[in-house]
């Protein structure tokens, strides 16, 4: 990896969450493997995607749009961005989920996602994001179980219910009775007097920061290296997920397991004590514990 590449996953590692830049970051990321590879075509072909999406979602746009009713206003303006990013994310551009090589790790690698427009629901999703909120839109990715989505609020307080986009299924939006379909399979429920409750519902559609997003897609790699046992490949993946959430405990906690078992003993010490540090500071006691617990075996295993 270049020093520009580690540079900018540096930065966003210490930007708030509000200031990520989702796509640069992801780029980076996918360019970490590929240091003579030139982002400037890429960075111009999402910036299309962008100025695409906002002529077409003002195209679609109802005379609801205008209405001075603030919660029919924002429905109609939601619908018609939701429906202007599949218009020219899955229709024009012909982006889709990959469900003949699904486990391609090219899937999570956005560089490798815009070569092929073929990619993992994350990956797909991220697109979709970075789409809308170039354009100011209230966009967000949903970790639904087992399956990642892309949601549009309304900014109206109390106004109109979120609409759901798949990425992966060509960009479909998903209407009420799509979603408690698809999470009463999730959870095996199959006759429909056992639907998802409300409470159900409401965590699997619960937004997640662009943080989490970008953890998602290399936790895809990493989770492959290492149930390969390929720890390089893991090491390399795990510093570049700890660069873009250096306070994240888990992924500390994580970087203490992968250095013991590459024989960086010290290293994992150091490891254990800032997870134990960051957890206490966040209150998650029991990713504390188990840093702890951790490190008093590997400091019993030097003695």
């Amino acid at each position: 990896m270049t020093p520009e590449l580690d540079r900018i996953l540096r930065a966003a590692g210490e930007a708030a969450d509000d200031a990520l830049d989702l796509a640069h970051t992801a780029l980076a990321l996918g360019a970490a493997d590929m240091p003579d590879l030139v982002l400037d075509p890429y960075h111009a072909h999402l910036a299309r995607i962008v100025s695409d999406v906002a002529t077409r979602a003002k195209a679609l746009e109802t005379p609801d749009a205008q209405s001075a009713d603030p919660t029919r206003r924002e429905a109609a303006r939601t619908r018609a961005q939701a429906q202007a990013l599949t218009d020219v994310i899955a229709g024009d551009f012909g982006y889709d989920g990959d469900r003949v090589t699904y486990d391609d790790m090219a899937n999570a690698n956005l560089v490798r996602v815009i070569d092929r427009k073929r990619g993992l629901p994350v990956a797909l999703g991220l697109i979709y994001i970075h789409a809308g909120r170039a354009n100011g839109w209230a966009v967000s990715g949903v970790n639904f179980p087992g399956h990642f989505l892309v949601r549009l609020n309304g900014v109206v307080q109390g106004g109109p219910p979120p609409v759901m986009i798949d990425p992966f299924s060509g960009g479909q939006v998903l209407d009420e009775d799509a979603i408690t379909s698809l999470l009463a399979r999730v959870q095996g429920l199959e006759d429909e007097e056992d639907d998802p409750s409300l409470a159900d519902l409401e965590r699997a559609l619960a937004p997640v920061s662009a943080r989490a997003v970008l953890l998602r897609l290399q936790n895809n790699i990493y989770s492959r290296a290492s149930q390969a046992r390929d720890l390089t490949r893991a090491d390399a993946i795990l510093s570049r997920m700890t660069a873009i959430a250096p306070r994240d405990p888990a992924l500390w906690l994580e970087r203490g397991s992968l250095d013991g078992e590459t024989g960086s003993l010290m290293s994992a010490r150091k490891a254990y004590a800032r997870a134990a540090e960051l957890a206490l500071a966040e209150g998650r006691g029991q990713i504390a514990r188990e840093a702890k617990s951790r490190a008093d075996k590997l400091r019993m295993s030097l003695n």
